[in-house]
């Protein structure tokens, strides 16, 4: 980390110094929310979580060496900093460590993609400069926080992703990252169960803007019917109202997508090695970012084709018997068409192993009905849907297309007829919610 002394952490978070005064003329090593991390300069922070409350932890975190300890109640052993609230205090913290920052800082959400076209401009801006970015899917309150925490002297940009389920997260993340890019991928329907619409969704994730910085720039996907109203926004996409702009387009299948990016006056010929259309607007997302950070178009093309999907996130795998795409991470209608829209494409047959997409509130039965019906109107010829909510998923295909699906309640009942159900020659893609563990269902095909 940066210099940055347990005195200036005491006063960003307003709290109350217990302990010895020496300590505050030191420098903190890292800040930490898991005691088994803490070590001696360490800073760990007591956070309230859904199903710990890690006060409970701060006799591990300090025999593990932390050096002082953020608490929102009175503690018998100092040295410690008195809050009101631990996560409030470690936002802040966030935010005066962020200001030691002249950096440009990009803000990214959306609904989907976010996680992808994070790594793809982290790749591209990576030809130039020395990059920070999230790690891993880390996007939300005490992710992004913590990620802001990794920010070093050698950092030249950095890459936040902010992810939401509620109204109030972006804008409490926005305002420690305080982004100058504000860059928006897509509003689709993920959380829409706690926004309630689209628009719902759409004010949750611009929620950002009201935290850039001044003369900071927004960057949308511009085919976005609600992301192409925010005035003044650099649109990216395939439309001829964008400005940035791909044509040209030539998909390679399980090889990733071509295409000819353009951009005031200037072109290049691109490869993103990441699967479907979609993969074309994360291309350009980091092509929109590149040119206003000055780089050339060929330092751009240059740094996406060095791009590799982080694990279960449409990982192809050919193995001599068969072929799996691995999206299990996670899943929500939007992705979910746009991972059978790579599948339909395939040569042999098209097996698609489908589980419960969480968060859709009361239209998620007919959700995961219509995402059936699609399913089996792209012509795949076998579409295994599993878990409680995918019974609709399987009535929708089998209405659409009678026999070609088959309803298994559980993942175990999955995996105990799934050999009997493979055929040599098969393309599998296996894709649903993190919660359904479809990553068990991976590797017993990759076994």
């Amino acid at each position: 980390m940066k210099r940055y002394l347990f005195s200036e952490i005491v006063g960003a978070c307003g709290g109350t110094y217990h302990g010895d005064p020496a300590l505050l003329h030191q420098a903190v090593r890292n800040v930490v929310i898991d005691s088994k991390l803490a070590g001696p300069g360490s800073l760990f922070v007591a956070i309230i979580g859904e199903k710990h409350d890690a006060h409970k932890f701060i006799p591990v975190a300090r025999k593990n060496g932390a050096s002082l300890v953020v608490s929102d109640r009175p503690l018998e052993s100092e040295p410690y900093i008195l809050v009101p609230d631990t996560l409030q205090a470690m936002h802040v913290i966030a935010r005066r460590y962020r200001e030691k920052f002249a950096i440009p800082v990009i803000g990214l959400t959306g609904s989907a993609g976010k996680t992808s076209t994070k790594d793809i401009l982290a790749a591209a801006l990576g030809e130039k400069f020395c990059v920070m970015k999230t790690q891993g899917n880390l996007n939300n309150e005490t992710g992004a926080a913590l990620t802001i925490f990794t920010l070093e002297e050698t950092h030249e940009v950095a890459v936040v992703e902010m992810g939401t389920n509620h109204f109030g997260e972006i804008g409490r993340i926005a305002a420690f990252v305080q982004p100058d890019f504000c860059l928006f991928t897509n509003i689709g329907l993920a959380h829409i169960e706690n926004f309630g619409s689209r628009e719902g969704i759409f004010r949750g994730k611009t929620e950002m803007l009201q935290h850039m910085r001044p003369g900071g720039r927004v960057i949308v996907n511009g085919d976005d019917d609600l992301l192409c109203q925010i005035p003044g926004a650099l649109r990216y996409g395939l439309h001829e109202s964008c400005a940035v702009r791909a044509t040209e387009l030539d998909d390679l299948i399980l090889r990733g997508m071509r295409f000819t990016a353009h951009y005031e006056g200037r072109q290049c010929r691109m490869h993103v090695p990441a699967l479907g259309v979609h993969s074309v607007y994360n291309a350009l997302a980091a092509v929109a970012i590149g040119q206003l950070l000055g780089m050339e178009m060929r330092q751009i093309a240059a740094g996406i084709e060095t791009y590799k999907p982080l694990h279960g996130r449409m990982n192809v795998h050919e193995l001599p018997r068969y072929t799996v795409i691995d999206d299990s991470y996670n899943a929500n209608p939007t992705s979910m068409k746009s991972s059978l829209d790579v599948l339909v494409k395939c040569a042999g047959r098209r097996v698609a192993i489908l589980g419960d997409m969480w968060e859709l509130g009361e239209a998620g039965p007919q959700m995961h009905e219509n995402l059936g019906r699609y399913a089996a109107s792209l012509g795949i010829e076998r579409i295994l849907c599993v878990g409680k909510e995918s019974k609709r998923m399987y009535n929708g295909a089998q209405a659409a297309n009678p026999g070609c699906a088959e309803y298994f309640e559980t993942q175990e009942e999955l995996l105990a007829a799934l050999q009997e159900r493979i055929n040599d020659g098969d393309v599998i893609l296996i894709k649903a919610s993190r919660g359904m563990y479809l990553e068990n269902t991976v590797e017993l095909l990759l076994a």
